[in-house]
């Protein structure tokens, strides 16, 4: 196993880490770009990190009913959330973002909610737990 001391693998493996670089990059990320030298070939794996990233409240839309669920400026207007679960959000076509226009009343509904918040691509869909 290779153990990473002072950006350089340890000698007790017969690879050279010769490049460790970590950038920071958009979307709360850090970007990570490794070089190996194993022999006479060179390896570069690059990675993107991000940080988990929840909605803030403090920033939801003012179109969103009260309620556990809410939409916030992140929103990039993906359509997501209203195609997963049509029956809590809808479009602001003035604005082009999505906001909760009805709370989940079932448990289905709530799933669907659920599901729609966890597959938003920019965490702007958040849960007060309310």
């Amino acid at each position: 196993m290779a153990l990473f001391d002072d950006n350089r693998l340890s000698a007790s493996t017969p690879y050279d880490l010769t490049r460790c670089q970590h950038l920071p990059v958009a979307s709360n990320g850090v970007k990570t770009q490794i070089a190996l030298q194993l022999g006479c070939f060179f390896l570069t794996f690059h990675f993107i990190f991000r940080e988990k990233a929840m909605a803030d409240a403090t920033n939801k839309y003012a179109e969103n009913v009260p309620g556990k669920f809410y939409v916030d400026d992140q929103c990039i207007d993906c359509d997501l959330c209203r195609e997963t679960a049509p029956a809590n959000f809808k479009r602001n076509d003035d604005g082009g973002h999505s906001y909760v226009y009805k709370q989940p009343e079932t448990p289905e509904e709530e799933g669907l909610c659920k599901e729609a918040m966890e597959g938003c691509p920019v965490e702007a869909i958040g849960n007060d737990g309310t």
